[in-house]
């Protein structure tokens, strides 16, 4: 009898208490964290035009591995040291795979990239007072982080040139097309002389960012603005949209030709008028900057006479 109870008794304690609740997960570890906010850190983006990939902290013994541009998003490792400069660097994954060490101050970690369309008012900190007269110009590349200050959000731009809060995301485009075009616009802008104006034709050519908003502002920077002196009209042009690669025509209403790829009057062999139009015989290697117009000299056959002439005051024209 007393063998049958103490079973029972075994029996009754192994059966669970469903009034029992189970005890809490108080893990705290990274695994369990989903919030965007933990993603959005867990990424970097670079700030400046090229920053060097290299395998160790700092410059001294460290072996450089590839070269990061203007824009590009990178997994942070969450892993940060100070090297022998004294300056922060962070560990860093590239899309690729490569992983390395860049410089802490030429990235922004977390947030996403924006570019600005209209002008923005920058704050000091979330707060109307602090407001000194600094703006965001359309165009400006800028971080923006997610706001909890009551709807301000803090911003930084290319360069870290501009820091400060901005009340709302309006103004600030984030959509993949406006961005990759902001994007290329800032390399090609960070670029001089004829590299410049290759880049930037070649976002206009580009069937896809024809529906992006901004791609009046790449035309601006091309072309000039209209009603400017500067502007280059492409009404004035369309006459010799269909010359061959070999021709150029004359834009602007007289234009000296030279014996030699100067501007000294003593050079002046003839004049052509607008909308002449001139064989190409063959061009200089390198651009020159006359009048603070930077472009290519061409020798031209016109009727039968050879010279010179400036490419800023053709159809070749380059800005």
């Amino acid at each position: 009898m007393i063998y049958f109870l103490l079973v029972l008794g075994y029996g009754c304690n192994s059966t669970p208490n469903k009034n029992v609740e189970p005890e809490a997960d108080t893990s705290t570890s990274d695994e369990a964290k989903t919030s965007e906010e933990f993603i959005a850190e867990s990424y970097a983006t670079c700030l400046w035009p090229k920053v060097g990939l290299r395998d160790n902290p700092g410059r001294k013994d460290a072996k450089y591995i590839t070269t990061i541009y203007f824009g590009e998003k990178v997994e942070f490792l969450d892993e940060k040291q100070v090297a022998d400069d004294e300056k922060e660097y962070i560990k860093i994954k590239l899309s690729d795979g490569n992983e390395g060490w860049v410089y802490e101050h030429l990235f922004a970690i977390g947030g996403n990239l924006g570019i600005v369309n209209g002008q923005k008012e920058l704050y000091k900190r979330p707060d109307i007072m602090t407001y000194v007269g600094e703006k965001l110009e359309p165009m400006d590349m800028v971080v923006i982080f997610d706001g909890n200050q009551d709807g301000w959000n803090e911003v930084v731009s290319l360069k870290k040139e501009k820091k400060g809060w901005v009340q709302g995301g309006a103004n600030i485009i984030q959509n993949e097309l406006d961005v990759k075009l902001g994007i290329l616009y800032w390399r090609a802008m960070e670029e001089g002389g004829e590299k410049k104006f290759e880049l930037l034709e070649n976002i206009m050519d580009n069937p896809n960012f024809k529906k992006s908003k901004l791609i009046e502002e790449v035309s601006k920077a091309l072309y000039g603005n209209p009603g400017s002196e500067e502007a280059f009209y492409i009404d004035e042009l369309d006459q010799f949209q269909n010359l061959a690669s070999n021709k150029l025509g004359i834009t602007s209403k007289t234009v000296n030709i030279m014996n030699r790829p100067t501007t000294s009057s003593e050079e002046v062999l003839f004049q052509v008028n607008k909308g002449d139009i001139c064989d190409i015989i063959e061009q200089s290697s390198s651009l020159e900057e006359v009048n603070g117009n930077t472009d290519r000299w061409y020798k031209i056959n016109f009727n039968g006479k050879v010279g010179w002439v400036f490419g800023h005051h053709t159809s070749k024209r380059r800005n």
